[in-house]
């Protein structure tokens, strides 16, 4: 199974203007997890329960990415940073 990225690449790009290497590295790392279909083996995955085909994947103590399968082939990032940030930032997601 492989999923392409469809969603959110311009977030992924103003996130990855200010971040570390290590994080930069850890997150790619997981992307690739979430597009080969190893994600759920690797990594923590949360399901958004008040959002429908959304999910959490723990990267890192202090940073997780927010993902949507809105479609069969393809899945989004809605949110990279901090978990304590992801509620705030949720108004911005929809």
């Amino acid at each position: 199974m492989r999923l392409k990225l469809n969603l959110g690449l311009a977030r992924l790009e103003k996130w990855a203007g200010s971040a570390g290497q290590a994080e930069k590295n850890a997150l790619y790392k997981a992307l690739f997890a979430v597009a080969d279909g190893t994600v759920y083996n690797t990594y923590k995955v949360l399901d958004d329960v008040s959002r429908d085909g959304e999910s959490f994947v723990v990267v890192r103590d202090n940073l997780i990415v927010k993902i949507c399968f809105r479609e069969p082939d393809v899945f989004g990032v809605l949110y990279i940073g901090a978990p304590e940030e992801s509620v705030e930032s949720e108004a911005e997601i929809t």
